[in-house]
């Protein structure tokens, strides 16, 4: 369908949990655009309004402006699916397959490690009921994080096992990697095509990309084009494309990385199928270093929405 016949957009937002304050902000920067494009827009909080009311409304696209649970891991989509509404952003299974980074992990694995250029992650440590390190052989730094979620909400690094913190009761939920690399970066794909590579720098007394230094005005430094090896530029810009299309995404996702200058190897920790659309998101940012208005980046998302069934 052609943008010209989509002039009532259904902009979801808010959502629950932890992620639904960068949800309601990007959703304010989406309706503020959207408004300024002559398009009429109708607001809906998952959270606060009743979810099957949205089969009575006559929009002709949703702009899924949701993050975290119901919103990114495929709930809303099969919804949409159901009713028939074309939505932004990637489909039930792409949604799913990434919002959980174990199984995310395992699929672009298996699908490129016998192809000539490989993904790397960071290696995998296993956890005890308990929340302690099963693998007592390993001694140097790691993250621990929860198996779905973004935004950095629950990351914690550990810098000395022996000092390892008291974690939530649940730890099934929660996994664990090795610490890897010095550099943070970053790749958005935008309708099929990988856009550039920022470098995120991080306050010194930050020691990654944390919530406080996404969402806060000055919280972080975004170096665009990253300063990096050419060939790890290239490399990046690779692997983003190719995780986007081994899952299945649409519309958008972003993939962030680390990068070990020493090792010279890059890690790519996960993919980011709703990525931030505040006025401190990597996505809009990368947009417009490429030419690409926020405006331009929202109609091209539009312009792409479709339903499975």
């Amino acid at each position: 369908m052609n943008i010209k016949n989509k002039k009532h957009v259904l902009l979801l937002k808010g959502g629950y949990g932890s992620e639904r304050e960068v949800s309601l902000k990007s959703a304010h920067a989406c309706a503020k655009v959207l408004r300024q494009s002559n398009f009429k827009v109708t607001e809906f909080d998952i959270a606060t309004m009743n979810i099957a009311d949205l089969i009575n409304f006559q929009a002709d696209v949703c702009l899924n402006a949701l993050h975290g649970d119901v919103g990114e891991d495929g709930s809303i989509q099969g919804f949409l699916n159901l009713i028939k509404l074309p939505y932004t952003h990637s489909g039930v299974a792409a949604s799913a397959i990434a919002m959980n980074k174990i199984n995310f992990k395992r699929i672009i694995t298996n699908a490129t490690e016998n192809t000539s250029d490989p993904i790397h992650f960071p290696e995998t440590l296993h956890l005890t009921k308990d929340g302690k390190l099963q693998n007592t052989e390993y001694s140097g730094p790691y993250v621990i994080k929860p198996i779905k979620g973004g935004s950095s909400v629950g990351v914690t690094i550990i810098k000395d096992p022996q000092n390892h913190p008291n974690l939530a009761s649940d730890n099934e939920k929660l996994m664990a990697e090795v610490f890897v690399g010095s550099k943070e970066l970053t790749v958005t794909v935008l309708n099929n095509k990988a856009l550039c590579v920022t470098e995120i720098k991080t306050p010194k007394n930050e020691s990654f990309y944390n919530y406080k230094s996404k969402y806060e005005k000055n919280g972080s430094l975004h170096i665009i084009p990253a300063k990096i090896p050419q060939n790890i530029y290239e490399q990046s810009m690779s692997w983003a494309l190719k995780a986007h299309n081994i899952i299945g995404c649409k519309g958008i996702s972003r993939s962030d990385f680390r990068y070990d200058p020493e090792k010279k190897q890059l890690y790519l920790l996960e993919i980011n199928t709703q990525p931030g659309m505040t006025d401190t998101s990597l996505s809009p940012e990368q947009a417009l270093h490429c030419n690409i208005s926020f405006q331009e980046m929202i109609e091209i998302l539009i312009n792409e929405a479709g339903y499975e069934c």
